[in-house]
């Protein structure tokens, strides 16, 4: 692309002439009401106030009374670490009547902020703005606000609020006056009317891994307002969103342009590395169709969330680590969208809108377009509603055409839109808060960024930059590639090659046939084997067992799609556990394998003259995995990777419904290199198999996840110590969970809807960490219930081979008898908000769709008794310090969750929800290796943590052993 790059000689002449014209209009970037408010002032003066202040603004919404208003602005701003000015620092410690005038000052202000950028309710209410812009010259793209589309109903609601807006902005901009300026380009006229739709808006389900049904909805849900745009000469701008949705929506635009006559804009993204390619992509598209298609050319407003969502999945970052680098991207692809505009109205192509408040990056559009011998017509400039004044002022005057993005809707729903602006226009990086306020020189501001970004370019990790700056520091030598442990990345399956490939794994998955037909004489002989096989694996050097875990984690990642193919099918997992209980089995491998060589190794403890103490770990013996159905490879391989690393020979007695899975976990670990007798695998049915296993004296060890009456059982029976026994049993014991989320007064309930239904009904609610309990106060119970029920009823139910399943059937007949039975005690207890009988018709009887009661009370059988399926139950809370003591009156202690933007209540939640595994503001399940370690305590488990540094030390025993090193008076310590 680069000989289409306009001269930097012409470059820097236009950009400055642009510069020196902003400054010499307006010295601030927005408007002066906005700059004159003094709470802006002081967040401009300190990063630290600055954050605190906008999160304040973001939860502010959800507040309703001056007490609450009050109250939250000390907990965000007056804190010792955050740098408060001694003037707000004195409203917020008067108390009485200075509460309700500070709280009036606050929302007038947080108003006064939101109407700078928001132009109205809708577009009814906006109109007298958009006028207003209209007659000075500035054109305009609507862009509806609101929540989070969780449900079909929101859905639309959003349909009928962009059906509405298309009616409105057709009828009344018939009658303004002419504006040829904003009206046509170099091929003809131009719509006056535009409208800017995301398409996650319009369906509840939008996920990439259903690429093709998601692709249907959303053109379902397109048609009308396609049609409605085309009849009223609207035209319509597909907006850009998250990284991962980016080939979803460049898909659904083409199928829709394909299909409909309508005019037509996509929006494009310059701070992802894919950018260049993304237009060439398009160009190609339009020049084969003959469709001329207008790119809002952007930088992106989403820079920090997709670095974090990178690191939090281990994916490579998809956007440029610098500034420079994202400035370069966006002038190589202006100048090779302008190179490919359309130069007759027939003709194929685009036509490129700068979506700019940087005067470099809007000149090299323009010299650009000089450079082609287009007129500068043929180029259009974008600017954000209530943002960069003078610029705007100087883009008219040069005779552009200029179109302004105008927000619409309300301010609770507007609310996230409206703190983004203010980081992103507040930032150190700004060029909107440098160039206009006059602080940089010229030189600087308008530097070639292409020389800038080759002196600072980061290459793209291949696994997040900042994971690997804070991965788990042991990396044991000759274990494994050396490297510290990171967790294995789940697939991303916005990738088109990604799906295809595991879609073909899936396809040829086949459970291996395994009878559970062990006998309790196969139990003594296994125990037999194992007994003989102890030795020598214990004495194996602890890197070779730690080798055999790295290199099983190896054959695992080679066939990481057939393994979930194989739980698919066997257990009932949809795509994304499935490949995720694929992920959790590999970390088990690595981790252990890193944390078991230093524990075996002998430390000294302490240094004293003349003698030398030292410690180290041995294992306990022969070790019984009995191992779950739910997480059929994870826990499995967790449990037995522990056991085996650590030098214990392994007997594995894998659930009855899942042997298939376990069976070739034992093949990997013994192609690895375990011993076969020091890892014996027993299918076989629990009562007698498991039980015969559990009481054998020669057994050490047992680990188990399962059932509580399983798991009590095995304590009481392990506690018996027989005369022939030479150990006393050691058991590892998960055993479930009675869950609950907490739902506050300040949550933002678009987080909270999601997180409790993903939280209840993911793998159709069989985790032990699953949600049974929605704890909701009071103030938004009503709110919140609504909108989970509508999100919950969007779930698909169904075939789990299937990528546009949620929710898939429970593991076996018995288990949907049980969960039968406490849907018919909900309904006795509660009411029956959502749910359903699986179709008579069906031919798996398993299938239960996601069910929800309300009105649970405390001593309700559904607010008390694990169900392990897809039930919920919501209850009422007065306060918060009622919810807390809802969550806690249960038996369980595994996992909790808090939904709350108030500081005070998640450092209660922190001190006194009793769990082993609090989870603020985010799901509850999902556990990852080393980040999260999982277990809990009373009647959860015995406390030990699954993928934590501890949970080793339950496989082995330590020894200590004193030396007195000292010799007729001769000391080697001295001696050195």
């Amino acid at each position: 692309m680069s000989a289409e790059r306009p001269s930097e000689e012409r470059v820097q002449q236009l950009a400055g002439e642009m510069l020196d014209a902003a400054r010499a209009h307006q010295a601030s970037p927005l408007s002066g009401s906005f700059w004159s408010d003094q709470l802006m002032q002081w967040a401009l003066s300190d990063p630290a106030f600055k954050v605190e202040l906008f999160r304040f603004v973001d939860v502010f919404p959800a507040l309703r009374t001056p007490d609450a208003i009050h109250r939250h602005l000390q907990e965000y701003l007056w804190r010792d670490d955050v740098p408060t000015p001694m003037g707000l620092k004195t409203g917020l410690r008067l108390g009485g009547m200075m509460k309700g005038v500070l709280a009036k000052t606050t929302v007038s202000r947080i108003e006064r902020m939101a109407s700078t950028f928001i132009a109205g309710r809708d577009a009814a209410d906006a109109m007298p703005r958009l006028r207003k812009l209209w007659d000075a010259g500035i054109g305009f793209s609507i862009d509806l606000l609101g929540e989070a589309c969780l449900s079909d109903a929101e859905a639309r609601a959003y349909q009928q609020r962009y059906l509405d807006v298309i009616e409105t902005l057709g009828r009344t901009t018939l009658d303004w006056p002419d504006r040829p300026a904003i009206e046509r380009d170099h091929l003809g006229p131009v719509p006056r009317a535009n409208v800017s739709i995301k398409i996650t808006s319009l369906a509840a389900k939008v996920d990439p891994m259903d690429f093709e049904g998601s692709i249907d909805r959303l053109a379902a849900a397109l048609e009308p307002i396609l049609a409605a745009a085309a009849k009223h000469g609207v035209f319509v701008n597909f907006d850009m969103e998250h990284h991962h949705l980016k080939d979803l929506t460049t898909s659904v635009f083409e199928r829709c342009c394909e299909r409909h006559d309508f005019s037509a804009g996509l929006a494009m993204q310059a701070y992802l590395r894919s950018g260049d390619d993304d237009l060439r992509r398009v160009i190609a598209w339009a020049k084969r169709t003959g469709r001329r298609v207008t790119v809002r050319l952007v930088k992106g407003a989403y820079w920090d969330y997709e670095q974090i969502e990178a690191e939090r999945q281990g994916w490579p970052v998809p956007v440029w680590l610098n500034k420079a680098e994202t400035d370069a991207c966006f002038e190589r692809m202006a100048a090779h969208g302008i190179a490919n505009t359309p130069r007759s109205a027939g003709e194929g192509g685009v036509t490129i809108a700068l979506g700019s408040h940087n005067a470099r990056s809007l000149a090299v559009g323009l010299a650009a377009a000089e450079a082609a011998d287009l007129p500068k017509s043929a180029v259009e400039v974008q600017m954000l509603y209530g943002m960069a004044g003078s610029l705007k002022t100087m883009v008219v005057e040069r005779g552009l055409r200029l179109r302004e993005y105008v927000p619409a809707g309300e301010m609770i729903p507007g609310m996230a839109y409206l703190v983004r602006r203010l980081l992103e226009n507040t930032s150190n990086e700004s060029w909107l808060r440098h160039g206009s306020a006059g602080d940089e020189s010229p030189e600087r501001l308008l530097a070639d960024p292409h020389a800038s970004a080759e002196a600072e370019r980061v290459s793209p990790p291949s696994r997040s930059g900042e994971a690997m700056r804070h991965a788990l520091s042991v990396a044991i030598e000759g274990v494994g590639d050396g490297r510290p442990f990171l967790n294995e990345p789940m697939r991303d399956f916005a990738d088109a090659g990604v799906r295809r490939a595991f879609a073909e794994a899936v396809a040829r998955a086949g459970v291996p046939a395994v009878a559970n037909d062990a006998t309790e004489a196969d139990a003594d002989a296994a125990v037999g084997r194992a007994i003989g096989a102890f030795p020598a694996w214990r004495d194996t050097p602890p890197e070779a067992r730690a080798g055999v875990l790295t290199r099983a984690a190896g054959l695992m990642r080679e066939r990481r799609d057939e393994l979930a193919g194989v739980m698919i099918r066997e257990a009932g997992k949809p795509w994304a556990e499935a490949d995720g209980d694929v992920c959790e089995a590999i970390d088990f491998c690595e981790y252990y394998a890193r944390q078991a060589v230093a524990l075996s190794r002998p430390e000294r403890l302490g240094r004293y003259l003349g003698e030398l103490n030292e410690q180290w770990h041995e294992p306990r013996g022969v070790a019984a995995v009995i191992s779950p159905w739910n997480f059929p490879l994870a826990i499995c391989t967790g449990m037995t990777a522990a056991a085996l690393v650590t030098g214990n020979a392994v007997i594995v007695k894998p659930a009855e419904q899942t042997p298939g899975i376990a069976r070739i976990m034992c093949d990997i670990l013994r192609e690895a290199g375990a011993p076969r007798d020091a890892l014996r695998f027993l299918p076989g049915v629990g009562e007698t198999v498991g039980a015969a296993l559990v009481r054998d004296p020669r057994v050490a060890l047992v680990a188990f996840t399962g059932s509580k009456d399983v798991g009590l059982d095995i304590v009481r029976a392990t506690g018996v110590t027989l005369d022939e026994q030479t150990h006393v049993k050691q058991v590892i014991a998960e055993m479930g969970g009675k869950n609950a989320i907490i739902v506050d007064a300040s949550a933002d309930l678009d987080e909270a809807v999601a997180g409790v239904r993903a939280s209840a009904f993911g793998y159709s609610g069989q985790k032990c960490s699953a949600c049974s309990r929605a704890i909701v106060l009071d103030e938004v119970y009503d709110a919140f219930v609504q909108r989970l029920v509508n999100a919950t009823a969007s779930l698909i139910t169904g075939d789990p081979l299937d990528p546009a399943t949620d929710v898939g059937p429970v593991i076996d007949d018995a288990a949907a008898q049980k969960v039968r039975r406490y849907i018919e005690i909900g309904n006795n207890e509660g009411r029956l908000a959502l749910g359903e009988n699986a179709d008579p018709a069906s031919s798996d009887a398993r299938l239960i769709p996601p069910h929800i009661f309300t009105d649970i009370r405390p001593e309700h059988r559904l607010a008390r008794e694990e169900v392990f399926g897809p039930v919920l139950a919501v209850m009422r809370a007065s306060d918060f310090d009622h919810a807390l003591t809802l969550a806690n009156d249960v038996p369980y202690r595994l996992t909790g969750g808090v939904y709350s933007r108030t500081p005070s209540h998640l450092e209660k939640a922190r001190r006194g929800f009793r769990v082993g595994n609090l989870y603020l503001n985010r799901t509850i399940t999902g556990a990852l290796v080393g980040r999260q370690p999982f277990g809990g305590f009373g009647l959860s488990g015995v406390g030990s943590k699954a993928g934590g540094d501890e949970y080793l030390l339950r496989f082995v025993v330590p020894r200590c052993v004193a030396e007195n090193t000292l010799r007729r008076g001769f000391s080697p310590e001295l001696a050195d």
